[in-house]
């Protein structure tokens, strides 16, 4: 009886040393794999003070060679862990990369957000408020918001003023219009504006449909790495492109 349970015991401990080594594999990463999505966000990239805080080229960072990766999700926007090889012994860096063009963002461990261009600029704006600003600038200029949600996003809603404001890692990348009180500042287009006047002013590369209006039609390129898209009533500036 003793040993049929021992051996019970061991073929647990097998099955659940099995499934914990599949589990591990399936975080892990083929290394050229890890290199290619490293070309994704190659370059320089500054924090907010201009220091420069990675370089990354070639299957390296900071001149330390990738050796490993996981936890890889998307694609553009995506993020991962890279592991490099320094003198002292191995580094994990999380990245997760988003935006295009002046609002390219990649943000460092979760927490810091860096930047390729040391004068970042945006195009379109709500308010005074532009994507990429940070939440502080974001209550600076329009004050504390009337409320605000944090499931998923942090989304700060100012509802006598006809906008929400949705930030990622404390940066700016949607502002959506919820009322007539407020309009782009550069095209004084609102949601009662016509999608002819949005087609004509923004030189979309497709008409949007009038006729849904409403409905969520994809996101419309304004260039500079800003997008809009439609939906319920609402209007919304962001820097995601899907």
């Amino acid at each position: 009886m003793k040993s049929k349970l021992r051996l019970f015991v061991c073929m647990c401990f097998s099955v659940m040393c099995l499934f914990f080594a599949l589990t591990v594999d399936a975080a892990q990463m083929p290394l050229d794999l890890v290199i290619h999505a490293s070309q994704k966000v190659a370059g320089d990239w500054y924090d907010a003070s201009g220091n420069k805080v990675l370089s990354i080229s070639n299957g390296y960072i900071n001149g330390c060679r990738i050796v490993d990766g996981a936890d890889f999700v998307g694609g553009y926007p995506g993020a991962g862990v890279f592991i490099i090889q320094e003198a002292q012994g191995r580094k994990a860096i999380h990245l997760e990369w988003l935006g295009n063009g002046e609002h390219r963002t990649l943000i460092m461990n979760k927490k810091n957000q860096l930047t390729n261009r040391l004068q970042k600029e945006h195009y379109e704006s709500v308010r005074g408020v532009h994507l990429g600003m940070t939440r502080q600038q974001v209550i600076d200029l329009l004050g504390a918001p009337s409320s605000s949600d944090v499931r998923g996003r942090e989304t700060l809603k100012y509802m006598d003023l006809g906008l929400s404001v949705g930030l990622d890692h404390n940066m700016v990348t949607v502002i959506t219009l919820t009322s007539k009180n407020a309009h782009f500042d550069k095209s004084g287009l609102g949601i009662d504006s016509s999608m002819i006047d949005y087609y004509n002013f923004y030189q979309f590369n497709r008409m949007p449909s009038e006729l849904s209006k409403n409905t969520f039609q994809g996101v419309f390129s304004i260039g500079h790495g800003e997008y809009i898209f439609f939906g319920s009533n609402k209007v919304s500036l962001t820097v995601y492109s899907n």
